[in-house]
């Protein structure tokens, strides 16, 4: 995907270029159980607990390998 975009600038736009890979790891190492209707579940911890609380497993990582300016 790339994006062209600057606040305010008509003349030297910014021009970004996204990737993002996915990948599919390994299963939750700490699900939560969650009871409704008077059943009761094990989910994953990364549907239900914010990112600090979450297993290695659901955390989401973002890693930026490289940044450059565009210059045109």
């Amino acid at each position: 995907m790339t994006e062209t975009y600057a606040d305010g600038a008509k003349d030297n736009p910014w021009s970004v270029d996204r990737r993002v890979t996915a990948a599919d790891g390994m299963p939750c190492q700490r699900p939560v159980e969650v009871k409704a209707n008077g059943h009761r579940r094990l989910i994953a911890c990364g549907e239900r607990l914010p990112a600090d609380r979450q297993c290695p497993a659901c955390r989401t990582y973002i890693e930026i390998v490289e940044v450059r300016r565009d210059q045109r």
